[in-house]
């Protein structure tokens, strides 16, 4: 018993030990503890509103209690099994591009002149940068019915131009094309600074036991980063029931309304563009989306651990 006790008053004298060593560290944090507390936790009381009838005179806490009614309404909803075979198609389709920043990222590596690794950075940073009112734009310029220019070399060429913004059968492909067009520059970022950090003896040794550069990326660059891709993966299950909104409203039309109909769209047409005042429901969905992401990211951290990567828990 003795020995304890003083065993734990030893590590309160550690404890308060470093407290006071780090103290300024502590110091500078406290703005930041802050900052994340009112604008990241104060705001999930409003996940509240999703079992109550809203009402935004009598507030939070005296609006009356609906229990899961708005839940139920969703489910009971006619759309609902649309939108959410819409968003699985869109945001599995978006998955399965998943390993192209990788590539990228293995590839800008092996570029060993360095003005032309610069432009071709550059050349694919570049998009991120652009607002998908941009990018939209610049779809139509490219595959508009009368003004494309696909469409106008098509027809040069003696085929008949095509309306691929108006065709279900083409209107994911351009989603995903414009999300993969528009990300995977900035996704390999991540992945080359995590190249940067492998040890250079070991290109080193592999090329004196005669390995070339292809060996090497397969053998010592690929598996050096998998911890990175699998925290990666892990976050971008975190958003599999989510699509970027603006991309899918700019790109939406009477024409493939029932391919692009998804929540984000959903609760938008149900709250300002209607002009409703639906908190309650709109709340209920996005918080059905964030417990189902949430979800999904505990699931792909558990197989990531069950795999021997740290994962991000």
């Amino acid at each position: 018993m003795a020995s304890k006790s003083k065993n734990v008053s030893v590590s309160k004298k550690t404890l308060k030990k470093q407290i006071y060593e780090y103290r300024w560290i502590y110091v500078l944090g406290i703005p930041g503890v802050i900052v994340l507390f009112m604008f990241s936790y104060m705001p999930l009381r409003g996940l509240l509103m999703a079992f109550q009838d809203y009402n935004p005179h009598l507030g939070i806490l005296e609006s009356p209690w609906v229990g899961l009614k708005h839940f139920k309404t969703l489910f009971q909803d006619a759309k609902f099994y649309n939108m959410l075979k819409n968003t699985l198609i869109i945001s599995g389709l978006n998955l399965l591009t998943f390993p192209a920043p990788i590539i990228l990222a293995l590839i800008m590596n092996e570029v060993r002149n360095a003005k032309f690794k610069k432009f071709i950075q550059t050349s694919v940073y570049l998009p991120h940068f652009l607002s998908w009112a941009i990018v939209a734009s610049l779809t139509f310029f490219l595959l508009s019915t009368e003004q494309g220019l696909v469409n106008k070399i098509a027809e040069f060429m003696g085929h008949e131009s095509t309306a691929y913004l108006f065709s279900s059968k083409w209107i994911y492909l351009i989603i995903v094309i414009q999300s993969l067009w528009k990300s995977v520059g900035w996704g390999s970022i991540v992945y080359l600074a995590a190249i940067s950090g492998i040890d250079q003896s070991l290109y080193e040794a592999a090329k004196m036991d005669g390995a070339n550069r292809f060996q090497c990326m397969l053998k010592i660059t690929l598996p050096s980063i998998m911890p990175t891709v699998a925290v990666m993966l892990i976050l971008r299950m975190g958003s599999i029931i989510s699509v970027d909104f603006e991309q899918v409203f700019l790109m939406n039309n009477a024409m493939v309304k029932s391919q692009l109909e998804v929540f984000e769209v959903y609760i938008y047409n149900n709250s300002i563009g209607a002009g409703s005042t639906q908190y309650s429901y709109t709340t209920a969905i996005g918080l059905f989306k964030s417990v189902i992401n949430t979800g999904l990211v505990i699931f792909t951290n558990w197989i990531t651990s069950r795999k021997g990567y740290e994962g991000v828990m």
